[in-house]
């Protein structure tokens, strides 16, 4: 009886991911002398917490479940960035152009000056920056249909390297 409950997570994740975020939006709502999470950070906490049950997610609902996150942030950003942009859209242009330069310029010279391969190459960007590039990433290596030996996503030594990105 005891085992029930997480075994049901486990067949369906999807309840999984619902029942974080109903606790996480419950619990973020309490405050004790003005002080509380939040819903966002407790719904981290509650994912985070449910998840050591052994949860495993599919890549199609993990997917699924990361575009809905973006399109919510973008849905409540968005607007604020647009006004934001048709006011003062010289400064944000500059902005938008030198956080270009110094998020991609470390990795690319990193990878340049220790002659990574593309899988190794393209796990630094979201290391140094956003999770986000990583899962695009992967997504894309893995539509290439290489053998999994050719996808250098976990490279061993320099000399097994099938050939570095930049020349």
């Amino acid at each position: 009886m005891v085992d029930w409950f997480p075994s049901n997570l486990r067949s369906y994740p999807e309840i999984a991911i619902f029942l974080s975020l109903a606790l996480g939006y419950y619990f973020g709502s309490f405050t004790y002398k003005g002080l509380g999470l939040g819903a966002v950070t407790a719904t981290l906490i509650a994912a985070v917490i449910i998840g050591q049950l052994g949860i495993t997610i599919s890549p199609p609902l993990k997917a699924t479940v990361f575009l809905m996150f973006l399109f919510s942030v973008g849905y409540g950003v968005g607007p604020q960035f647009v006004q934001r942009h048709c006011h003062g859209w010289r400064a944000t242009s500059a902005v938008c152009r030198v956080v270009c330069v110094v998020c991609l310029a470390p990795p690319f010279l990193a990878a340049k000056v220790a002659r990574f391969d593309v899988g190794s190459a393209v796990g630094l960007y979201p290391d140094h920056k956003r999770f986000s590039a990583s899962i695009l990433a992967t997504e894309s290596i893995n539509r290439l249909g290489l053998p999994p030996d050719e996808k250098a996503l976990d490279v061993g030594p320099r000399s097994h390297r099938r050939q570095p990105i930049f020349t």
